[in-house]
């Protein structure tokens, strides 16, 4: 049987912007598990996701999921025992890529050596994991050691006002690409994406220009500014 579905476990702005990301991209279904009933309802009102109403330790819960069509299980509440007990029973039950949310550091050796990869809680690592399941050959690149070529870091587009109004498609120079938006709990990775004031932008860039990456987000933001002004889109 093929696997085709993602399972979101936990309520919390980390895996709400995990749902908005992945709810028109991914090719199968989305399930996610949180324990209100009225958040169950508005994300269930989502085009590709199945809300399932329940807390991510109850075995009855986790019964109603079908992992034998399950590719990826991230456990993305708020707190790292729940998370980690729903990832390792996810884990046992034969899913291929297990994350889990950890707030505590000194957790994630541990963690790590029991098949689940632990994620950090930030936009920048919900838009990472979005970027792994979407896009890997892109991921592959950030993913590479702390020593490799290429970082990610998180910026406010209020600190390039050029950037404002453009679409997240045009923003990209030789060695810094800007991937994604986060504003609110959504992550977009859409061509089309158009940069509000209050949004926070995912860049990925070349370590070489580290140290001038100001520098090198405003010569974007110019670049994208003029090709805004003589093509209107």
């Amino acid at each position: 049987m093929a696997r085709t579905d993602i399972i979101v476990a936990g309520y919390s702005s980390f895996s709400w912007a995990l749902i908005s990301a992945l709810d028109r991209a991914w090719c199968g279904r989305v399930y996610y598990v949180l324990p209100d009933r009225e958040q169950a309802v508005q994300a269930s009102l989502r085009r590709n996701v199945v809300a399932i109403d329940g807390e991510i330790t109850n075995v009855e819960v986790l019964g109603e999921l079908d992992f034998d069509t399950c590719a990826v299980f991230i456990a993305g509440g708020r707190r790292d025992e729940d998370n980690v007990m729903a990832a390792l029973y996810a884990y046992h039950k034969g899913v291929p890529k297990v994350y889990a949310r950890i707030f505590e550091p000194r957790l994630i050796p541990l963690v790590s050596s029991l098949g689940v990869t632990p994620l950090q809680t930030s936009h920048v690592a919900a838009a990472f994991v979005t970027l792994r399941l979407l896009k890997p050959a892109v991921a592959q690149l950030v993913a590479l050691s702390p020593e490799g070529r290429f970082g990610m870091t998180e910026v406010r587009a209020s600190d390039y006002p050029e950037l404002v109004g453009c679409r997240l498609g045009n923003l990209h120079a030789d060695r810094l690409h800007i991937v994604a938006v986060a504003r609110d709990e959504n992550i977009s990775l859409g061509y089309n994406t158009i940069i509000k004031a209050d949004s926070k932008l995912i860049v990925i860039y070349d370590r070489q220009i580290e140290a001038d990456l100001r520098t090198e987000l405003r010569k974007v933001a110019q670049q994208a500014a003029q090709y805004f002004r003589q093509n209107g889109h």
